[in-house]
């Protein structure tokens, strides 16, 4: 068999093979609408990279670096070697940062990657006494963190379509507490070739169930808690000379489907972003803008918030 032969059988079943993930998403979305607090290492659905917070997703348009953090099939296409960082001031004094490197290898892309969450400095409360518990409200403080290191690798099967997956060693502390767990995120991009539309699908954070590892106080036989696995379908072209728009759908595994509306207008050397989530009343408008110059690109983004502060975020990445 051919090279070319291979290489058109990716392309061939390309169509149904996001058919089905848009149909797995929606069979999905059919179980129980509203799970909130029924996953761990929640952290896994915060978006990271500036840009990606923008368009409210980057399944079908990432690339290089920044695509670590969304869809591993971004990083197929990468010429030469990405570096990406990130912060973002998340809600209530809880900070992100994020990491990532790319450059090609074993005939494709190959990518580390490290997300990082600090909640800050947290209030301790208790009971105090043993025969008349008393209330005591603030007994000094204790810290809490999560973190995600992650190796991904992506290739181009064609001109037209990539696929990518990452695996995710995941660790979480409260106090003197910490349990650990393992994910994984595969992912493919779809090029039409008409009208510069492209198609993304990703399934990220799926793995084994996390047991808790803590003892005494009642907590034996504690049930174990699924991952936040994610699908996500999207969907882009260009709207008018310069001018990228899309479609994201977003399933959380504890969440209401999300369907989310994009546009990118570029205006060399700069980008300004904007995304609109139809049916997330708590966060539904984002805006942000991007310069490249030089090889350097620097993102930032403003997510709205009905209840909290706005998310400031802000990427910097450069490529040589």
């Amino acid at each position: 068999m051919s090279k070319s032969m291979v290489l058109k059988n990716p392309v061939k079943w390309a169509a149904p093979f996001f058919l089905i993930i848009a149909m797995q998403s929606f069979t999905f979305a059919e179980g129980d609408n509203d799970k909130v607090g029924s996953v761990a290492f929640k952290f896994l659905n915060i978006q990271t990279d500036a840009r990606g917070a923008a368009l409210g997703g980057l399944s079908a348009q990432a690339s290089g670096a920044g695509a670590l953090f969304s869809n591993p099939a971004g990083i197929a296409g990468t010429e030469g070697m990405n570096l990406t960082f990130g912060y973002s001031q998340w809600l209530v004094e809880t900070n992100i940062t994020n990491f990532g490197f790319v450059m090609p290898m074993m005939g494709g892309a190959v990518g580390v990657s490290v997300v990082s969450v600090n909640y800050g400095d947290i209030m301790k409360s208790g009971w105090a006494g043993t025969t008349e518990f008393v209330f005591e409200p603030n007994q000094g403080t204790f810290t809490a963190t999560d973190m995600a290191m992650q190796v991904s690798y992506g290739q181009n099967l064609s001109d037209k379509f990539s696929i990518g997956g990452t695996a995710k060693i995941l660790s979480q502390n409260i106090d003197n507490e910490s349990i650990g767990g393992l994910a994984f995120d595969i992912g493919t991009q779809f090029d039409i070739g008409y009208k510069g539309m492209k198609m993304g699908a990703v399934i990220s954070n799926f793995g084994p169930d996390v047991e808790s590892v803590m003892t005494g106080g009642g907590y034996e036989g504690f049930p174990s808690m699924s991952l936040p696995m994610t699908f996500s379908f999207g969907v882009i072209g260009e709207a008018m000379p310069g001018m990228n728009a899309g479609l994201n759908v977003l399933k959380q595994a504890d969440m209401e489907q999300e369907f989310i509306l994009n546009a990118e207008y570029n205006i060399s050397p700069a980008a300004l972003r904007f995304s609109y989530n139809l049916n997330n009343p708590q966060q539904n408008l984002s805006v942000g803008a991007g310069v490249n110059v030089a090889g350097i690109n620097a993102d930032l983004s403003m997510s709205m918030t009905q209840y909290l502060d706005n998310v400031l975020r802000m990427s910097i990445g450069y490529s040589f």
